[in-house]
């Protein structure tokens, strides 16, 4: 009857001895025909399990209970009569015959089903290309980090935080890779990318794949963020190096952005530390790639407050939450308004949000063109209340910033047309503005539309001037009116001679291409000063107007409209004086002098140039009046100079020399190689010269000219 059944079957008595077997007892335990009958069934358990077996066995017998079908005793460990084991499931029932009971044991080889499980285990659970951990197990792995974090925390002799470290790395290049020589070149990549990071880690770190080109390496014991910070420059370095593909014979270079994330099992999840290395590795991203960057709180609320804009911005038109305010633009020289730049401003309901924060992301998200779009219609509408405000009178331009996004869209001059003639707004009281670092982007679609708006008659500015890479060249190329000086080289103008000397190098160059400039961000007298001395034309910043709501602005243009126009400077104090050195000053003496001279002078933002002939200085300062006329009393009181008479005194709309130097000029090198005898009629010393001082101004209006 047992010979019926295809499982193991074996009948017992009460003392555990095996009355009878079915074949399939013997071949699965590996025992002889009849060997079984009259043995210990307990001698068919390992060795180690055998007396915990008897007391179940006995508790069965004892029980009430008359069954114990198979699963219910979980997974048992057969052993075979050579010694090695199987794992089995079992079952168990007894019964009354013959006046004694019958135990019948009934009993599977679940070998083939378990390996089946453990391969379905392992394909849910593993990459099937790189054979490493996947999504699934990391975080499983992640989880029981995390918490041991918390046991070894519990453990009274450790007396340094423990952590569990993420690193996310994504592999700068692959895709470029993959699309270009196939999925097989990039499967190769990824096999022999994972070898490398398995070959770079430390023994016990886990190595997985997330997906895609996404990797991540789950490190334990972390005492201080130094070591995970070595195990990633040790990554970005291996994964620099080329790799040698055997399928194409060729090599390929990736690198890696690696985001690092700590975190503590009392504090963090394993989502937590998987959501904040990725982020860390967005932000490595974003800085150039090939590098690591450790998470912090900070980037968290960076991001937190990012994600907030990005759903805040879906809905700010709509709920009127923008607003344009106006920054007056004056002459450098009066305080006449020549324009104001219309600035937007969002005020949400839980609080203002600063353009710092919201342009980049609505750049970012594509946003920024249904703002863009808001903002120069109302702009525009601006423009037209002006423009019935002023009469017959040219009313100031309205500068309106333009992403280049914006720019890049198709209609987009179709659409400012149309909003135009909307509004009213007249296309030659708009200027348009224009980053020079997004100008760059796509340098001949930009001038494309640009070229197009300025035949409407608008006029185009280019903002933050100096702070990207736009080639002189390119400038001549666009159709720009107006360059705008970045703040960054404004401020604090006046103190820093390498700001002084890029704002003066294009206000120059904007002269000799016959454009206007405007310096943002003047704060200050001393500011507004050095530009007025450079020659800029326009001035905007909080030292005349902060901006200001449409109706305030255009109530300040009606009251200015009332006032006069006055000078606010008297310009540029230029002093020439003539002096005759002393006996004993030697040429060394002279160098010495003017390496001195031109560091105190730059700071003290004095320019100008000094001439030496036959034992006479002829020179020309100039800047503020307070800074010259100091320093002429203390050359006056200076033992080299002797006779100290001043030549000239006068105040110049701009410096003539704008180069922040001291020139000097020892006119005893001039025409060295040619003999003026036959031709020299009379020689005149400096000092008979210094008597017509508008020839002294002539001299040196020619060397500032050609910038000896």
């Amino acid at each position: 009857m047992l010979e019926t059944a295809d499982v193991v079957i074996i009948a017992v008595n009460r003392n555990g001895i095996i009355l009878e077997a079915n074949s399939d007892a013997y071949r699965q335990f590996g025992y002889a025909s009849d060997e079984l009958t009259g043995k210990s069934v307990h001698l068919l358990v390992p060795p180690n399990l055998r007396k915990r077996h008897v007391d179940l066995f006995n508790q069965f017998a004892e029980g009430s209970i008359t069954e114990l079908s198979m699963g219910r005793r979980g997974v048992l460990q057969g052993y075979r009569k050579d010694g090695t084991f199987f794992p089995a499931e079992a079952g168990i029932a007894k019964f009354f015959h013959d006046s004694q009971w019958v135990f019948v044991v009934t009993l599977r080889n679940i070998s083939a089903r378990q390996k089946a499980e453990e391969t379905l285990i392992w394909r849910a659970t593993h990459d099937s290309l790189t054979k490493l951990p996947n999504r699934r197990l990391i975080k499983e792995r992640l989880t029981s980090a995390l918490i041991r974090t918390n046991e070894r925390r519990r453990d009274v002799e450790l007396t340094i935080e423990n952590n569990a470290g993420l690193l996310f790395i994504d592999c700068d290049g692959f895709k470029l890779i993959n699309d270009t020589y196939g999925h097989d070149v990039g499967d190769e990549l990824l096999i022999m990318i994972a070898e490398r990071l398995i070959n770079t880690t430390r023994p016990g770190d886990t190595v997985g794949r997330l997906g895609g080109d996404e990797f991540v390496v789950l490190c334990e014991n972390i005492h201080q963020e130094q070591t995970v910070i070595t195990i990633a420059e040790r990554i970005n370095e291996t994964l620099r190096s080329p790799f040698d593909l055997n399928s194409n014979k060729m090599k390929v270079h990736i690198s890696a952005s690696i985001g690092i994330a700590l975190g503590h099992g009392s504090t963090h999840s394993a989502e937590d530390l998987l959501k904040n290395a990725d982020v860390a590795m967005y932000i490595v991203k974003e800085r150039g790639r090939d590098g690591w960057h450790l998470f912090s709180d900070k980037i968290y609320e960076t991001m937190t407050r990012k994600l907030s804009i990005i759903n805040g911005l879906k809905t700010a038109i709509e709920r009127n939450e923008f607003t344009l305010v106006y920054q007056p633009i004056v002459a450098a020289n009066s305080t006449a308004i020549r324009g104001a730049e219309s600035l937007i401003r969002w005020n949400r309901s839980d609080g203002p949000v600063s353009p710092a924060y919201f342009i980049p992301v609505a750049e970012s998200n594509g946003s920024i063109i249904s703002i863009g779009r808001w903002v120069f219609r109302e702009a525009c509408k601006t423009v037209a209340r002006i423009q019935n405000e002023s009469g017959n009178n040219i009313p100031p331009y309205t500068s309106i910033n333009v992403s280049t996004r914006q720019l890049n869209e198709d209609g987009v001059v179709a659409e400012f047309t149309d909003i135009l003639n909307e509004t009213g707004a007249r296309p030659e009281n708009i200027v348009i503005e224009i980053t020079e670092t997004s100008l760059m982007v796509d340098i001949n679609k930009n001038i494309k539309v640009l070229k197009e708006l300025v035949s409407l008659g608008i006029r185009i500015a280019v903002d933050d001037f100096g702070t990207g890479y736009s080639s002189l060249l390119q400038l001549l190329r666009m159709p720009v009116s107006i360059i705008k000086i970045d703040r960054e080289f404004v401020d604090g103008l006046d103190k820093k001679p390498e700001s002084r000397a890029i704002a003066s190098a294009v206000i120059n160059m904007a002269k000799v291409m016959q454009k206007k400039t405007v310096a943002e961000g003047v704060e200050n007298e001393a500011e507004l000063f050095e530009l007025q001395a450079q020659g800029c034309d326009m001035i905007q910043g909080f030292y005349f107007y902060r901006p200001m709501p449409a109706d305030d602005y255009i109530t300040l243009l009606k009251q200015k409209s009332m006032v006069a126009d006055t000078a606010n400077s008297p310009g540029v104090y230029s002093v020439i004086y003539v002096s005759r050195a002393s006996d004993s000053i030697t040429h060394d003496e002279i160098k010495q002098i003017l390496h001195s001279a031109r560091k105190e002078n730059s700071e003290l933002g004095i320019t100008g140039f000094l001439i030496f002939n036959k034992g006479y200085f002829l020179q020309l300062l100039e800047g503020r009046q307070d800074s010259v006329d100091e320093l002429l009393r203390k050359i006056a009181d200076d033992r080299r100079h002797d006779d100290v008479r001043i030549v000239l005194r006068t105040f110049n709309e701009r410096r003539l020399f704008s180069d922040w130097t001291m020139g000097y000029w020892n006119m005893k090198d001039t025409g060295s190689d040619i003999d003026f005898s036959t031709w020299q009629k009379q020689t005149l010393s400096l000092l008979e010269i210094s008597n017509d001082a508008k020839l002294c101004y002539a001299f040196f209006e020619a060397l500032s000219s050609k910038n000896l």
